[in-house]
């Protein structure tokens, strides 16, 4: 097979080859080979490869997520959070909170670090984005049953005796 050319930073290709015995070209075949390998052995079925490469993917897979009970914010979920004029933003990515490069497991956790270790109560302190929302809606409202005063027809118990008059 032809070989090709790859642009590879040259510091790093002279550093490999003070380190490596014989040709680097070749050293870097075998470590791609490798991978491939074991890349094979990851991925069972073009489906889970399709899924694993998606777009979509780039947060975890789309039904995971994490519990703030008693929300369920899904991977791909935003974060907005103010303290002392400064707006910080965390993504939920693979069930779990990303914020800068730490991971949290809580929003609890999370907010704590943003506010320098003092105690907070995040459901007032925090907005959440959904990946399928436009906008921020804050958190103490996503927990709270709807107070719009009578329920409607709908929210009401249907009987079927009732049917029958």
């Amino acid at each position: 097979m032809q070989p090709i050319s790859i642009h590879f930073p040259a510091d790093l290709f002279i550093d490999l080859a003070k380190r490596v015995k014989g040709d680097p070209s070749e050293f870097i075949e075998a470590l791609v080979r490798r991978h491939l390998a074991k890349l094979d052995e990851v991925v069972v079925d073009t489906r889970t490869f399709d899924k694993v490469t998606n777009k979509e993917f780039s947060d975890g897979d789309p039904s995971g997520g994490m519990e703030w009970s008693p929300l369920w914010l899904p991977n791909g979920s935003d974060l907005r959070m103010r303290y002392r004029r400064k707006t910080f933003l965390a993504k939920v990515r693979f069930d779990a909170i990303h914020y800068e490069s730490v991971e949290y497991h809580s929003v609890s956790q999370w907010v704590r670090h943003v506010a320098r270790g003092t105690a907070r109560n995040a459901w007032h302190d925090v907005w959440v984005k959904f990946p399928d929302g436009d906008d921020f809606v804050y958190a103490d409202t996503l927990r709270q049953p709807s107070r719009g005063g009578m329920p409607s027809a709908l929210d009401l118990p249907f009987d079927d005796d009732d049917k029958k008059e």
